[in-house]
């Protein structure tokens, strides 16, 4: 079994992320164990030198830590690695012995000191990173004291201004990567929200047809297909936006018209698009489509006695209320008011969508029939 195989069996049952940093988080303890034996076997029986501290305690806690991370425990398990690190640094800062008793060398502390600060980027968050930034940075002042027989002034200045950079660098980094699978996260929830309130519009469109005892198959089925198309033009829209919250309404109106005229072959008759470019949040693009959707399939169908009218569209918005208007110049409607009590499943689907959006719908008759639904977000 590969180890990354192994950590995502243990950890199955949590998130992407986590599983991910705990194979992670497994492969440093492996190789931090590893390396302290290593160096410490070299130094100890090769060299008959002093066993180095900071290589010591990071061998130790690596190996503690790997027997909780493999118990499901990945948080004690991080925990324990990274107050390790900071123990094993600051011991290792003041009492780490090279060859020849010589203290370690400036070079390497320096190499340190950007591990230590990578190890608390990626398994600790921002703010506890930016502290051990600030600990460096007194480790260095420290040292530079000590030394400042020996360094001039200038190569502290010099030595802090590069840790400086590389922190401030890498912070910025990794920030930005947290901030991109924040988005991602967010992004994945809205969707699976969207997901459910889609299936739950669905069901009740397959509710709705199914109590419906008017017209026949193909025509309850027509219908059905119009208002999911209705959806899907929505999401065909998010699918090509870089947006993936907002909408331009306006395309999703003229992508219905285009599909309705073509589905009904209603070519000859007359439409004015007068919308304007508006942009909606989905939780109010999804319903207005479907409105709209019903609104012009219903003037299509019913409005004109031949295959000659016209159909004027307009949507704007003032402040935040927004106003959707579809007017033709057909029969019109006997009764403006049928739609306060619906027997068809079409005016049923809009005063419920129009009751999801907090809305205002009406029909006017006049020289044909006007219908308009107003709402605020």
């Amino acid at each position: 079994m590969k180890f990354s195989g192994l950590t995502n069996h243990i950890y199955k049952d949590r998130d992407y992320l986590t599983r991910n940093r705990a194979f992670h988080l497994f492969i440093f303890n492996v190789v931090s164990l590893l390396l302290g034996l290593s160096v410490n076997f070299y130094v100890w029986f090769v060299k008959g030198d002093l066993l180095r501290p900071g290589f010591l305690i990071i061998m130790l806690a690596s190996a503690v830590s790997l027997f909780f991370l493999l118990r499901k425990k990945f948080e004690l398990a991080l925990r324990i690695i990274l107050i390790a690190s900071v123990i094993a640094v600051s011991v290792g800062w003041f009492f780490g012995l090279s060859q020849g008793n010589s203290p370690l060398d400036e070079g390497n502390k320096n190499i340190v000191l950007a591990i230590f600060i990578m190890i608390f980027l990626y398994f600790a968050n921002v703010k506890r990173t930016l502290l051990i930034a600030v600990y460096c940075f007194v480790l260095i002042f420290m040292e530079e004291l000590l030394m400042q027989q020996i360094h001039e002034s200038i190569h502290m200045a010099d030595r802090i201004a590069l840790f400086f950079m590389f922190s401030v660098i890498s912070i910025i980094a990794v920030r930005t990567l947290h901030g991109s699978i924040e988005e991602k996260n967010e992004l994945i929830q809205e969707i699976h929200h969207r997901v459910r309130n889609n299936l739950q519009v669905l069901s009740g469109l397959v509710e709705m047809h199914s109590d419906s005892d008017q017209g026949n198959l193909r025509n309850i089925l027509s219908d059905f297909q119009n208002r999911i198309l209705a959806i899907s033009e929505v999401h065909n829209y998010l699918y090509k936006s870089e947006n993936y919250f907002d909408i331009d309404f306006s395309e999703v109106i003229e992508r219905i018209i285009a599909n309705l005229i073509h589905k009904f072959g209603k070519q000859s008759v007359k439409i004015e698009n007068l919308t304007e470019q508006i942009f909606l949040r989905i939780e109010y693009a999804i319903p207005c489509a479907m409105i709209f959707s019903e609104l012009l399939s219903n003037s299509l169908k019913h409005a004109f006695s031949s295959d000659m009218g016209k159909i004027v569209i307009r949507f704007h918005k003032e402040g935040n209320k927004y106003r959707l208007q579809i007017e033709d110049n057909g029969s019109g409607i006997s009764d403006s008011k049928t739609w306060l009590k619906p027997k068809t499943s079409g005016f049923k689907l809009i005063q419920l969508l129009t009751r999801q959006i907090k809305g205002d719908f009406q029909i006017l008759s006049d020289s044909g029939s006007i219908a308009v639904l107003e709402f605020y977000t």
